[in-house]
């Protein structure tokens, strides 16, 4: 029987493999830097908590499947692929991790976490940023965390919000090919996995065409 992350990888590489990539797992050992001088983009999936100490705070019951080695492991990635200036898309987890990178903190438990845990509900896109032109103003998305982002990171910007709480759902950099939504587009895809009426194809693609700000260094 295969496991939810196994299932849950395969919709990651189901949904690039629509646009022509080959999505290539990440085992977790090896050298980050080399990976990020071969591959083209990084992904960073949806999971388990990030360790507190990454943003000033102490483990508590609040945070639940904390893996350290996973922690170290996409700082690192985050690191090169930054480096490099190679687009990197944060799904879930994966917003978390980009915003306490640049110095963020996170909700360690929502008040309204009953508004985001396993539902649907509408966020509302920023008129600055790239989603509004790809999915409108207001759309329904899914949801699977308890956590959030509470204060931004350096150079990060908001492009969308929960309609419900104010929660931030949507983020990208000023000057970095680096952008994230809180919701798993992933599972929102036609003829794939639909968890909600839009198609978030368009979004793996948009990510995919990503590049630096002109002027950064």
């Amino acid at each position: 029987m295969r496991s939810r992350q196994t299932a849950q990888s395969e919709l990651y590489a189901r949904a690039l493999a629509r646009l022509g990539c080959t999505a290539v797992h990440d085992a977790g050992y090896g050298d980050a830097r080399i990976l990020a001088q071969r591959m083209d983009a990084l992904v960073l999936s949806g999971g388990g908590d990030i360790h507190p100490l990454y943003y000033g705070k102490h483990l508590t019951g609040m945070d639940t499947s904390v893996d350290q080695h996973r922690d170290e492991r996409e700082w690192e990635l985050m690191r090169w692929f930054c480096e490099n200036k190679k687009p990197v898309l944060g799904i879930c987890r994966g917003m978390q991790v980009i915003d306490v990178f640049f110095g963020g903190t996170l909700f360690r438990h929502l008040g309204t976490a009953h508004v985001h845990d396993n539902t649907l509900h509408t966020i509302i896109t920023a008129e600055s940023g790239r989603l509004r032109p790809l999915l409108g103003e207001k759309l329904a998305v899914n949801s699977y965390h308890h956590q959030a982002i509470r204060t931004l990171g350096a150079n990060l910007h908001v492009t969308a919000v929960s309609d419900a709480d104010g929660v931030i759902e949507a983020i990208e950099h000023d000057t970095l090919p680096v952008m994230a939504v809180q919701w798993h587009p992933e599972r929102m895809i036609d003829g794939l996995c639909q968890d909600a009426e839009a198609d978030m194809l368009p979004l793996f693609a948009t990510f995919l065409t990503l590049s630096a700000r002109k002027g950064t260094t």
